[in-house]
């Protein structure tokens, strides 16, 4: 295959207030015709600014301070604006994370996938253009096309919406296709099919790809290759075999070690000390030092080179270095161990603290039709318990939390918390300051609960101050600080708006705003899924800790199978509005009964360690 791209000594800084930020350091890589490469690391490693880099798509503050870009031999490091629009679309295209900031709410999907086809072909006819948005949609295998078209962005589910993102993407068949978390926000069956979708049109269409990703098991279903991201440098890149075989830079072994599914019975995930240093001032040897457990003193002073393992896999770690060749360095095991650990099971029959009977809520969508979202659920949480809801998306589990939270009001069934009835208005009122300082609710979407015109300080202390509670640490500033820390923030960031911070930095700020009450009762609605693994082992570690602690009881809505499985002591199962099943967290994964919750574990993406990869990836 020959190289389409080439990416040679890249860095690319932001000029802010606070100084310049090195998001991008000597970065080079190559893609070649037909490849994938998956970039993975924590959120703010660069991976997005990277793509956006060789898109041309940074903001004005952003620049390219050293480094070329070449594509299939031709520098356009330096190509203007018009130059870049006529490859944009036509050589690159790109899959954003979230859908609906892409899709224009008052359009219908036909149109606006017939407005990228109109762009790329001004010469079509309009039946040619309406033709070919069909024949897009059938690619991305929409089922009724023709109806399809005619309808908005808010009538389909998530996963609906991605594939109407690769149909405009992939309008005027490009020849690198950027895919920014195409997966995060979907269920792990729409999440199976969106990465088997990528697969078929990438192999249809002959189409090299780079999956940014932070899930490693997506990376090791999707790619070929696999470049590992941290702190704007790539610190380990080869095929994905020898990435997930042998892996050889102490970052890849943290995260690898920090997946839920290969946690074997542990009480708590491994996590990787510390947090990623701040790129306005890097630190002068390796970034990764002062979180590497096996660092040596030259880590601390220089920078280390790219070594090579083979031919086509290399690490820039000191422990390849001929000097370390002495040192007994324990490779950590990431095969799942054997030996279960004591779960620490509730004791026997605790107090019920939420008991929800019947509860059916039902949505009107016009004066004759309505839309059933509960049906019937019936289902209890002890003290002390943490329940886990799983199930695809629009299969009610939202629904269900925020009518427990009085966000929304129940048609039918009861909701009694502690012995009050919250569905009961009079009651609620009565009861209205203990029910919002003892509950709280992390909210999927961290860009819709949180308000863009507050600094973070602001944000994370709303809560005290709307139930006027002394802060225990003395000023409302230090136990911002304080509950920044606990979900792995630095200070610093008290003082920035959630403009400035990446999708998982406000994701972690919604749950510091949650978790500043010390609730008795938290309903988390996917409150881990827009973070990178070891963040996810961070925060779900911090829930045990604190649940173990205080004693407080959850709802934890998830589609992260593994991580539900790890966190919870049961777990009900959500299909079309109704619960289909319900039992302890081992229980229900080792022994599915219903052929709905069979199909769901089915979907897990697991890599093999053992073997470098999948099954499902070795079928290719």
């Amino acid at each position: 295959m020959s190289e389409l791209l080439e990416v040679r000594n890249l860095s690319v800084s932001f000029d802010t207030p606070a100084g310049e930020i090195q998001a991008v350091r000597d970065v080079s890589l190559t893609v070649k015709t037909g490849e994938v490469l998956a970039i993975v690391g924590e959120t703010g490693c660069g991976k997005s600014v990277l793509c956006k880099s060789i898109l041309r798509l940074l903001p004005d503050i952003a620049s390219i301070k050293t480094g070329r870009i070449l594509l299939n031999g031709a520098d356009i490091t330096d190509y203007r604006e018009r130059d870049m629009c006529r490859l944009r679309g036509r050589v690159f295209a790109m899959v954003f994370q979230n859908p609906m900031t892409v899709l224009n709410p008052s359009l219908s999907v036909g149109a606006q996938i017939a407005e990228a086809v109109k762009i790329h072909s001004p010469g079509m006819t309009r039946l040619a253009v309406e033709q070919r948005t069909l024949e897009l949609l059938r690619l991305v295998k929409i089922d009724h096309p023709e109806e399809r078209c005619k309808q908005y962005p808010a009538h389909l589910s998530g996963g609906m919406r991605q594939r109407c993102v690769l149909a405009i993407a992939l309008a005027a068949e490009p020849e690198l296709l950027f895919a920014d978390e195409p997966t995060t926000a979907l269920d792990v069956t729409i999440q199976a099919q969106i990465l088997e979708l990528f697969r078929e049109v990438q192999a249809k269409l002959h189409m090299a790809a780079i999956f940014v990703t932070h899930d490693l098991s997506v990376a090791a279903m999707a790619a070929d290759r696999v470049a590992v991201m941290y702190a704007g440098k790539i610190v380990e890149i080869g095929t994905t075999e020898e990435i997930f075989r042998n892996p050889r830079h102490p970052y890849t072994w943290g995260l690898m070690r920090a997946l839920p599914a290969l946690a074997g019975g542990r009480r708590r995930l491994y996590a990787i000390p510390g947090m990623p240093p701040t790129l306005i001032d890097p630190p002068k040897g390796d970034a990764f030092a002062c979180r590497n457990e096996y660092a040596l003193a030259i880590d601390y002073e220089e920078q280390p080179p790219m070594f090579p393992v083979t031919e086509t896999h290399f690490a820039a770690t000191w422990l390849l270095d001929e000097r370390a060749k002495g040192l007994e360095i324990p490779v950590p095991d990431f095969g799942c161990s054997d030996a279960e650990e004591e779960r620490g099971e509730l004791a026997a029959e605790p107090d019920i603290l939420l008991d929800v009977q019947h509860l059916t809520h039902v949505f009107p969508l016009s004066k004759k039709e309505t839309l059933t979202a509960v049906d019937d659920v019936s289902f209890q949480i002890r003290k002390g318990e943490i329940f886990g809801l799983i199930g695809e998306s629009g299969s009610g589990k939202s629904t269900v939390a925020r009518c427990i939270m009085n966000v929304y009001r129940p048609t039918g069934g009861s909701i009694i918390w502690q012995g009050i009835n919250v569905c009961n208005p009079k009651a609620f009122h009565t009861h209205k300051k203990l029910l919002q300082s003892a509950r709280q609710i992390i909210f999927q979407d961290a860009d819709d609960s949180l308000n863009p015109r507050k600094k973070v300080c602001d944000i994370i202390m709303e809560p005290m101050k709307l139930q006027h509670v002394r802060p225990p640490r003395g000023t409302m500033r230090a136990e911002a600080a304080f509950w920044l820390q606990r979900v792995g923030m630095d200070a610093a960031y008290l003082d920035q708006y959630p403009s400035a911070l990446s999708g998982g930095q406000r994701q972690r700020i919604a749950i510091a705003r949650a978790l500043s009450m010390e609730p008795t009762f938290l309903v988390a609605d996917e409150p881990v899924a827009a973070l990178d693994v070891s963040m996810q082992a961070q925060v779900v570690n911090l829930f045990k800790q604190l649940q173990e602690e205080l004693g407080f009881s959850f709802l934890f809505i998830a589609h992260d199978l593994a991580m539900v499985r790890f966190l919870c002591n049961r777990v009900g199962v959500m299909h079309q509005g109704r619960l289909v099943e319900t039992a302890s967290a081992e229980e229900l994964f080792r022994h599915p009964k219903h052929p709905y919750t069979r199909r769901l574990i089915e979907s897990m993406p697991i890599p093999d360690f053992s073997w470098g990869v999948s099954e499902r990836r070795q079928d290719r």
